[in-house]
């Protein structure tokens, strides 16, 4: 598993701003899927994206 110390200053940006709206992985995903701004193969790529940081959103 990661350390905190290895995510990149976007990663941290965006786990930190997740967790301070209290956003959920699929929240972020669904939230984006409604928006329309991105296809399915970037929301699975987003998907893969958040699986990797999710231990870090749980408080």
């Amino acid at each position: 598993m990661r350390e905190w110390k290895d995510l990149t200053k976007d990663e941290k940006e965006i786990v930190s701003a997740m967790r301070m709206q209290g956003i959920t992985p699929e929240d972020l995903i669904q939230r984006m899927r409604n928006s329309g701004r991105m296809d399915e193969h970037a929301l699975e790529e987003l998907r893969k994206a958040l699986e990797e940081v999710r231990p870090f959103l749980v408080h």
